[in-house]
């Protein structure tokens, strides 16, 4: 208001002061150098292209799945390694070529890798899993079934499907809790410190359960509790400050269906699982071909996380931009002394 009041009057020398113009909104650059939403879409370029390149590379060297037929397991293996890897090489190039940050900045600081919060995270996936199977066998719903797995073979798969699920909570929970979560909640900013990252959680929660509708054996309550798993993992980083939580719980729930508890995972069947489990009854309580994630008693496996989150980890510690220190003024240039003679 003062510039335009006081633009035209004669400034002390008798001369007009020029009108100051408003700044310009520039659609590319903001306050914080390149906005939210093209860090975002670079990342996804950067990353759908070595995803591209990992699944070209693993058909040259394992050939190309058939349709209708299942994945092979190297191809498969392979994939998923290659994509975990992708991810975390994408942030870390962004991190530093355009948001000139830290990589621990975008959830997976190295000074808190596999530390407490990634096994409290694992062990809570598994056990939650095993008392919400255990509710369902009292109802009949389903049996654990006996051991198909013996000596060696035992260790041997555990560790497979141990490594794989690891790199599929990297992945996963990268490419939607890790750069995409951080760059857009700042984005988001201006709504408020908790307003912008729920609104984030929910953007990136609904893309989750979108992309696992091409599941085979997925059904619509399943779909909506992978949305449900979305927004939990956000709780977990909004409460742990990292995704080591979240990775070690990814995976540990994913090993506990698919290996442990051989039961389909998101409507994907179990191969070379320790037991060979059955499913009786209605679909919303048994999960049918969905697996644990299609019953309702999966509700409870994500209360019990939930809590034990809020219980364990008080308060948030994810950071937002309203906790860092002001940026300290430009010092006043120096100022010409006239020499006298």
């Amino acid at each position: 208001m003062e510039s335009e009041v006081n633009a035209g009057l004669p400034a002390p020398d008798g001369q007009p002061t020029p009108p100051v113009e408003a700044p310009k909104y520039n659609a590319l650059m903001g306050p914080r150098g390149l906005r939210a939403g093209w860090k975002y879409l670079f990342f996804m370029i950067l990353l759908i292209m070595c995803v591209f390149f990992v699944s070209i590379a693993a058909a040259i060297a394992f050939g190309r799945p058939q349709r209708g037929h299942p994945i092979p397991l190297h191809f498969q293996y392979a994939t998923q390694i290659g994509e975990a890897i992708s991810v975390l090489l994408v942030t870390a190039l962004m991190a530093k070529a355009i948001d000139k940050k830290p990589f621990g900045y975008f959830g997976l600081p190295g000074a808190r890798a596999f530390r407490s919060e990634f096994w409290i995270g694992a062990a809570l996936g598994f056990g939650a899993l095993f008392v919400q199977l255990a509710i369902m066998k009292a109802g009949g719903w389903f049996d654990f079934g006996p051991v198909v797995l013996h000596g060696v073979q035992i260790v041997k798969w555990g560790a497979i499907w141990g490594l794989f699920f690891l790199c599929t909570g990297f992945f996963e929970e990268g490419m939607l809790r890790g750069y995409p979560q951080r760059v857009v909640t700042d984005g988001f900013s201006f709504l408020g410190p908790n307003a912008g990252f729920w609104l984030t959680a929910l953007i990136f929660s609904t893309i989750f359960a979108c992309l696992h509708l091409g599941n085979p054996g997925e059904t619509p309550f399943g779909i909506f509790m992978v949305f449900v798993d979305g927004v939990l993992m956000c709780w977990t980083l909004w409460r742990t400050g990292t995704m080591w939580f979240a990775v070690g719980n990814h995976a540990g729930w994913d090993w506990a269906q698919s290996y442990f508890f051989g039961t389909p995972d998101s409507g994907l069947p179990a191969r070379h699982a320790l037991l060979s489990p059955s499913f009786h009854g209605p679909k919303l309580l048994s999960g049918g071909t969905t697996g644990p994630e299609g019953s309702v008693l999966v509700l409870l496996s994500e209360v019990l996380i939930a809590v034990a989150v809020a219980i364990i980890y008080r308060g948030r510690r994810y950071p937002l931009l309203q906790d860092e220190p002001p940026a300290a003024p430009p010092e006043p240039s120096p100022v010409a002394v006239p020499q006298t003679l």
